[in-house]
Formats: structure tokens, sequence, C-alpha cells
């Protein structure tokens, strides 16, 4: 695919704009071109300033630079251009190119780049008109040419006519003697250098942490996108919000909340998982009306307990906490009272009639009516929960709240689509993600390696390669196993055996050590993310060690391998 720059449409992009970048990123193949989107020319030659809204460089072609248009109609008469609703409709889009032309050349050749033979054609594309509603009445024009102009349909095959416009521009000045123009001279090394050149005018050297900033403002921006999904639902009182892994349904609960708390209405956050809870906290951040509590420090503090006991099993959690803890709500109803309830992980809590009756005790009403209820959930992720066990999580909610409204989200807002692609090969089937939001453009992906005996030369290889990439701090180790079967775990118990082992000390979070980056198991770090993972122990082993406990096998590497973001390594053994 070719080289976006920048990796997503920019700020301000117009609808024609993003039908073109969208029509560049979703090409297969091409990777030595190289496309820049609204490349800001501060030293233009016959204005202020100007703007190219493309620059596709081809190596073995040359330069196509494309203004790009959306009237309602265009008329052109006499030499004069007429677009209709377009600013400056009388502005002759080819004279603009041709100033934005003459600005990269003259560039170019103040920093001895130019050869003189690259060639360096135009493009004014309609992207709101078809091919068949144009009838040139004058095609012997002096002016331009009728391949410089592109239309809708070639929104479909951009390739085609980017190469056409330059095969053509080549095939005329190859007739022309005072031309230099050879497009064979322009080769892909030329090309990259060209880029940065362009690029480096108008913006800095980003620093690792600039990058960092810049792809969480990106995510931002795609997750919400899907506050559109909240305005459809605002008029009802109870939702479902149920997707895959990375569609945004805990940035849906977390906007939820804050809706609530403006309205001023008591809200509790809640969800199974610790590590989730202190991540919902973060985002929602401190608001007057809204609490966030991971389930079991709720209940115990409803129960009036400091913690739980040393020892405690299975059964504390699900039946004499829960219990207690409703015995607590019963003798004290205003320990509720909450008039909006957001649950997060919702399939964590379905299976339980008692944390589901605890959840209705919680609210203002003590059942559904009258109180804004909040639910999302991933039946997939049910990876604590034996196969004889698993629920239909919305099925059982909607058992109990009538009314209740089940909105799929489908749209991957989370992860690049190169990593989601290979993560389906290596699962065997699709995830469900109907629209990829991340551009394609930007980098990353998923390997998988064998590690042929030794899984800590395997790790440190894995991750100097990732920090290369990411900060320590975004970057998680995750296992199937808990921390001391794991291979971290295993690792950092005994003495140093290498280099490698040294090395990963340092590197890795732990009591008495600088280390930055974090190694949880699969199952503490469901409901998160991070931009780069490593998942470990990936063998017969942990196979054997996950069925036994009648847990699905397939639906904890989903989960393992949908926490990342832009990198995931899979250390298979």
């Amino acid at each position: 695919m070719p080289r976006m720059i920048p990796p997503y449409a920019r700020d301000g992009a117009n609808a024609s704009e993003r039908r073109i970048f969208d029509a560049f990123d979703g090409i297969r193949g091409h990777d030595d071109w190289i496309v820049i989107h609204g490349l800001g020319v501060g030293r233009h030659r016959t204005a202020y300033q100007g703007e190219a809204d493309f620059v596709v460089l081809v190596p073995g072609r040359g330069i196509l630079v494309i203004e790009a248009k959306a009237p309602n109609y265009v008329e052109y008469t006499a030499g004069d251009w007429y677009l209709d609703r377009v600013p400056s409709a009388h502005k002759d889009p080819l004279k603009q190119l041709d100033g934005v032309r003459r600005s990269i050349r003259g560039h170019l050749k103040n920093l001895d780049l130019l050869r003189g033979d690259e060639p360096i054609a135009r493009l004014v594309w309609f992207t709101s008109l078809g091919r068949y509603q144009f009838e040139n009445k004058t095609p012997g024009d002096l002016q331009f040419f009728e391949w410089e102009l592109g239309w809708r349909e070639d929104l479909a095959e951009p390739v085609q006519l980017v190469e056409k416009v330059l095969d053509e521009y080549n095939a005329w000045y190859a007739t022309v003697d005072e031309v230099s123009n050879d497009p064979d001279a322009f080769t892909s090394a030329h090309a990259e250098t060209i880029a940065t050149a362009l690029i480096g005018d108008f913006s800095a050297k980003q620093t690792e942490a600039e990058r960092r900033a810049e792809r969480r403002e990106t995510e931002n921006r795609l997750l919400a996108s899907q506050k559109v999904v909240l305005e459809l639902t605002e008029t009802n009182d109870h939702v479902y919000f149920d997707g895959p892994a990375g569609t945004g349904k805990s940035y849906l609960i977390v906007q939820s909340a804050k809706r609530f708390d403006r309205e001023r209405r008591k809200t509790l956050v809640v969800c199974w998982n610790i590590l989730m809870a202190e991540e919902l906290q973060r985002f929602v951040g401190s608001l007057p009306h809204v609490e966030v509590a991971d389930l079991n420090a709720l209940m115990l503090s409803l129960a009036g307990l400091p913690t739980n006991p040393e020892g405690a099993d299975h059964d504390w959690y699900t039946r004499e906490l829960p219990e207690r803890a409703l015995a607590a709500l019963r003798e004290k109803p205003y320990l509720g009272g909450y008039e909006a309830i957001c649950v997060d992980e919702f399939q964590d809590v379905a299976g339980n009639p008692l944390l589901l009756d605890l959840l209705f005790a919680l609210a203002g009403t003590g059942k559904p009516e009258g109180t804004k209820i909040v639910l999302a959930g991933d039946s997939r992720q049910q990876i604590m929960r034996a196969s004889g066990e698993r629920v239909d999580a919305y099925t059982i909610a909607r058992e109990r709240i009538i009314d209740l409204v089940h909105v799929r989200v489908r749209r991957n807002c989370r992860s690049v689509r190169q990593l989601t692609s290979a993560a389906e090969q290596v699962l065997g089937q699709q995830i469900g993600y109907t629209q990829h939001r991340v551009a394609q453009s930007v980098q990353g992906g998923l390997d998988v390696v064998a590690v042929g005996g030794n899984e800590t030369s395997a790790l440190a290889r894995a991750l100097r390669e990732l920090l290369k990439h990411h900060d320590p701090e975004d970057i998680v180790v995750l296992s199937p196993f808990a921390e001391k079967k794991s291979l971290v775990g295993r690792s950092l118990a005994r003495t140093e055996k290498s280099t490698d082992e040294r090395w990963l000390r340092k590197q890795l979070v732990r009591d008495g050590s600088p280390g930055r980056i974090r190694w949880r198991s699969i199952f503490k770090f469901k409901g998160l993310d991070a931009d780069a993972v490593v998942l470990t122990d990936v063998g017969e082993d942990a196979r054997d060690f996950v069925t036994s406990q009648d847990l699905d096998w397939k639906d904890l590497l989903y989960v393992g391998l949908t926490r990342a973001k832009y990198r995931c390594v899979v250390l298979m053994d």
C-alpha cells in the first residue's frame, strides 16, 4: 500500500479531499508510492501562500500534484472557469496547480535536489461529477489536456487514474525537445529524498513523545466518532452495547456516565476487573455525581468489610459476599440510590443472578424502571467462565429489562487493520468487524515467532525491537498463566542465566526494579489495551492448562491478541 503522509486525513479536509484520501488509502500494493495530503506551500512563487491537496510520488513515472474539487457543476467557457458552490468559483484550478508546481520545482532546485528531468504533472479531480457529465466542446484548447481532469468514477480506480495522467504527460513531453523529461530517473530513492524535502519544509521532525501524542490524538478522534451512537440512543433509558474488542464500548460507557453527570444524576460505573475499574476511573476523571468501582470493592464497602478474608474461595466471591452486600442494602437502601448505572464488561457478571440482583438493588427505584441503565459486553470475552457456564449476556439482561435496546457496535476504532487481519488468521475465524476506522497506512502488524526452546531470548529480542517504536510504558507482556507460572514470573524468580535475562530484569516492572514494561496474565488485562503486546507461553502446556479448566482456548487467545493497538508479537512454543 502507498505510504500516506500523514496517515490520516488532515483536520479541516473537505469532503472531496476525504474521498480522495480514502481512495489512495485503500490501494493494495504499490508500496513504493508516497502520497502527501494537505502540503502547505509557504514558499509560494506566485502568492503569499498556497496548498497542494495531494502530491503523489510514483517511482518510474514522476510526481502528480492534485487539486480536489466537488462542485455541483463546472463550466469552462472562453478560457474562464465557473465551479458552482465552491469558494472562489471563478478561480482557475489549473493555474492554482501551476503555482504549486512552480513552487515545488523552485524549492527542490534551491536544495539542489532537482535534476531537471523529474516529471511533475497536474490533475484537477472532480469527485462530485461523473465523466458522463463532461462534454468537452473545445478539445483542442491550448490551456489544458482532457487527461488532466479526474472524475467521480476514478475514485474506484485511483492507481489507473494516476498512472494514466503521468503516462500521458510523459508521452507528450517526450516529443518536446526543449524539455528534459526522464521518468525512469525518478527512482524510489529519489522519491524518498524529495518527499523528505517537501515535508521537512513544513513540519519539524517528531520526537517519540510527539509521535505518541499524535497517536493518542488520532485514537481519541476515532473514538469520538462513536458519539453518534449515543445520540441515536439518547432517548432510551436502557441500552446494551454489544461488540467485539476495540469497538469503543468502554468509551461509550464513559461518555454515558459523563452525560449523566451533566444531568446531575447520581451515577455508578462498575465492572468486575480491578485493573479495568482503575482505567475507567482515569477516563471518567473526578466528576461530582459519578462513582467508579470494581464490583468486589463495592460489595466489601456495602458489607462494611475492609478486605476479602485470607484464602477466600470462589464461593465467597460469587455467593457469600454478594449475599452480605444485598443484606446491607435491604437494611440501608440509602447506600445505593443510584439514578444511573453503567456496567462495563457485563458478560463477566451476567451469569450470576446474585450480582444482577445487587445491581438492581443499587438503583434508586430498586428496579430498572426509573433508572438509567447502560450495559456493554462481548460474549466472547467470558474467559473466566467454564464452557458449560457461559451465557448469552444480552438475553439474560433482556429477561430482567424488558425495554432494553440492543445496539451492535462493529467498527474497529482501536487496532491497525494489518494486525487484526493477521489475528484473524491465527484464530482461524473472523473477529466480526464491519469497518476499520484506523487508516490502513498506519504502521503496525502481528508477528508469530517460533521460540525454539529459548523463550527468554525470544522475549528479549521481541522487546528490543518494540522499544524502537514504543516507550516502555506502552508495551505489555501477557501470558495465559498467572504470575508464578508465566515465562516472566519464572525468569524473575530464578538466578540469572544469561545476558538476555539480566537485560529483562532491568526492563520489566517488579519490586525494587526501575523497569517500566508491564507484565500480566491475559485474564487480568482483559478489557485493557496497549500500543504493543507480546504474548508468551503460547503452546501445548498453556492449551492443556486452559482446557483442563474447561475454558475456551481460542477465546483466551482472542482476548490476548486484541489487547494490542499497533503491534503484537506471539511467542509460539
